[in-house]
């Protein structure tokens, strides 16, 4: 007569199996959820940038110099650095814009335009 049931060798290697696949969903789990904030930044700050770069070009005139602030209510957490410098062609500036976000900045991404003061 043969036996019923499973050996404590056969418990012990399922059970290791299926915690390096509960591990691995974790982890999987995670990166998911780290790349999709990641987007969101990425198409947040995209659109933000725009609408920042836009008042600065609607502005009358465009002067070197450096700004931070902050976008507001509808965008907690997300902060700006500026910055305005000459180039070497007369009447064209380099236009850098930062954006952060995150309690220390976690993310972080750079634009980069030129402006005309014509």
């Amino acid at each position: 007569m043969g036996r019923k049931g499973f050996t404590l060798l056969e418990v012990l290697i399922a059970v290791t199996l299926l915690s390096i696949t509960f591990v691995w969903l974790l982890k999987s789990t995670n990166q998911s959820i780290d790349m999709a904030s990641r987007a969101k930044f990425v198409t947040t700050s995209t659109l933000l940038a725009q609408q920042r770069i836009a008042e600065v070009t609607g502005e009358r005139t465009v002067h070197s110099g450096n700004d931070e602030g902050d976008f507001g209510e509808d965008f907690p957490g997300y902060r700006y650095t500026e910055e305005i410098e000459p180039t070497p062609l007369d009447g064209y500036y380099k236009y850098t814009l930062t954006i952060r976000w995150g309690e220390k900045g976690n993310l972080e991404t750079d634009f980069v335009a030129f402006l005309s003061s014509r």
